[in-house]
């Protein structure tokens, strides 16, 4: 099946890029960087742009699994885009702080073994838990890979079990795993215990703080909306359950996002991306003419090497600003947008030179590995 960009939703990813790529430059204070909290109080909602991207990702994973012949054609076409940025990008982070991170800016980017969650997309809890050794991210920014994988996982599931049903199970099985975050904290720790003492793993263990093994349950509720703007990008025509369904999705969204604000650090922020996020894809569908300014050749270029730029962008900036922004004396307040000019410029040369041509590689790789294995049949 033929699948093309939709290049508004390129637009939103520059949204979302920029806004984190400028949080994480401006909101670590006078310690780390030379401009102290300069700008903290202009690109502090910038955190905002990764719950924007499960939400983004919701509608494209939907798209995706709409236009893929079956699950493991999904998986190889996932694993052939993100891989291969991700693991050109751990390996330059790893370098850049053996040779430049004097101080111990980040002892995680300084450990071989820290490949390993990264290289699998997977939660360095898992790992420790199964080794007895601590590990974590090589990158910071690499934390929100798990929650995608984990939507894929879920997603593609629901998907080639019914196509047909897929919106309804789908909202369903959401619903529910919002819901398991809130299941009482003093029956989780006792499970939890419970797991320890047997020699399992306890997947529950931090409830609040979005720690535990399946962190999917804090942030579903972003990926949910993203699947039903799909549908209803798509045409996509309700009935009396459907409504009733979608109803009931949105008055469990208010739900959870109030919990959320609830223990939030700033309800107004919080709010007004919550809004911002629903309004932009609302617009997409129904008022598209209003965000044509979003599909700029600039922006959607950006978008489409957006995750590069997250992958890079974190460490590796923080730590050049850290230990160069000073040279720059009064004008180091320049620096944060001097480092992210330097990460877009390296997500295109990457994507341009290596991602486009290693992905081919490797699906191409998976087509040889089918024919053998269909010719040894």
């Amino acid at each position: 099946m033929t699948k093309h960009r939709i290049e508004l939703l390129d637009g939103f990813r520059a949204i979302a890029i920029l806004c984190v790529v400028l949080y994480h430059f401006t909101d670590r204070g006078p310690t780390i960087f030379p401009y102290g909290n300069f700008y903290r109080h202009i690109f502090g909602f910038g955190y905002f742009g990764v719950e924007f991207f499960f939400m983004i990702s919701g509608f494209v994973i939907s798209y995706t699994l709409a236009h893929t012949e079956g699950l493991l054609s999904f998986y190889k076409n996932r694993f052939s885009r993100l891989f291969p940025p991700m693991l050109l990008c751990s390996v330059i982070t790893f370098i850049v702080f053996f040779f430049l991170d004097n101080n111990n800016l980040s002892g995680d980017a300084h450990n071989v073994k820290n490949f390993l969650p990264s290289l699998t997309f997977t939660n360095p809890s898992i790992w420790a838990s199964l080794t007895g050794r601590d590990f974590h991210w090589l990158n910071g920014s690499y934390w929100s890979l798990w929650p995608e994988i984990q939507f894929y996982i879920i997603s593609s599931a629901l998907y080639f079990l019914s196509k047909k049903h897929f919106l309804r199970n789908m909202l369903v099985a959401g619903i529910v795993i919002i819901f398991i975050k809130y299941i009482p904290i003093y029956f989780l720790n006792s499970h939890a215990q419970y797991l320890q003492l047997h020699g399992g793993i306890a997947f529950f263990r931090a409830w609040r703080t979005g720690d535990e093994i399946f962190n999917i349950t804090f942030f579903m509720g972003w990926f949910l909306p993203g699947v039903l703007f799909y549908h209803l990008y798509k045409g996509f025509r309700f009935n009396k359950q459907v409504f009733i369904g979608v109803c009931s999705l949105i008055v469990i969204f208010c739900l959870w996002r109030c919990i959320s604000l609830f223990f939030a650090n700033s309800l107004y922020t919080m709010l007004i991306s919550s809004i911002f996020t629903l309004a932009l894809f609302l617009l997409m569908i129904y008022r598209k003419r209003y965000l044509i300014f979003l599909e700029s050749p600039f922006l959607t270029r950006i978008g489409v090497i957006s995750y590069t730029i997250y992958l890079i962008h974190e460490d590796i900036g923080v730590l050049l600003i850290n230990k160069y922004g000073k040279y720059l004396g009064d004008w180091s307040f320049l620096s944060p947008f001097i480092i992210t000019i330097m990460a877009i410029g390296f997500a295109e040369l990457s994507y341009r030179f290596y991602e486009k041509k290693a992905a081919v590689f490797l699906k191409q790789l998976f087509s040889k590995r089918n024919s053998i294995a269909s010719s040894a049949q």
